[in-house]
């Protein structure tokens, strides 16, 4: 007996899905993430019925909206993984690792304290694009050993929350100075 492939879903179940998600994006940005479903349904053009369909709880489409938050940093970090010197990778990740702009980065600090299970997909996320390249380079002697993750994240925030493209890029020259391992 062979197994029937699973059908590709029609297009309009693909359309609502990203309707459904375009719009609690744009919602939640604009009016926070304490939005209800109903309310999501109708700024996406469709019932709650087809809400469901897609997303057995909110929280399911909070936490497909982080991981499509986290798409262009993905990108990042797999363009770092084929930089060949460690420390390189892991300032390419450094600095242009948030993918989001600001709007974007407040959307995800939003969705993330939305419950347990989006904080720790947020942190899981997070994790998976910095420790690849912090491990690099802390393994090749380039990053301090006492630098954690959670140390990197907070750092990241820090330099792509200045306010012009001058001052991030003068406080991505200072972080990264401190965090790597001192000339000897």
């Amino acid at each position: 007996m062979t197994a029937t492939p699973p059908r590709a879903p029609r297009k309009d179940q693909v359309r609502n899905r990203r309707r459904l998600l375009d719009a609690a994006g744009l919602a939640f940005a604009e009016q926070g993430p304490d939005l209800s479903i109903e309310a999501i349904a109708r700024t996406a053009g469709v019932g709650a019925t087809t809400f469901y369909r897609h997303f057995a709880t909110k929280d399911d489409l909070v936490l497909q909206l982080l991981e499509d938050l986290a798409r262009g940093a993905y990108q990042v970090a797999e363009k770092a993984a084929a930089v060949a010197d460690d420390w390189e990778a892991f300032r390419t990740v450094f600095t242009r690792g948030c993918a989001l702009d600001d709007t974007g980065l407040r959307l995800f600090d939003a969705l993330c304290r939305t419950s347990p299970q989006a904080a720790e997909r947020g942190r899981a996320l997070t994790a998976s694009l910095i420790t690849p390249v912090a491990d690099r380079a802390r393994r090749s002697g380039r990053l301090r050993g006492d630098v954690t993750v959670e140390d990197v994240v907070a750092f990241m925030r820090m330099a792509d929350s200045a306010a012009t493209p001058r001052q991030r890029a003068s406080a991505h020259a200072v972080l990264l100075a401190g965090l790597r391992t001192p000339a000897e």
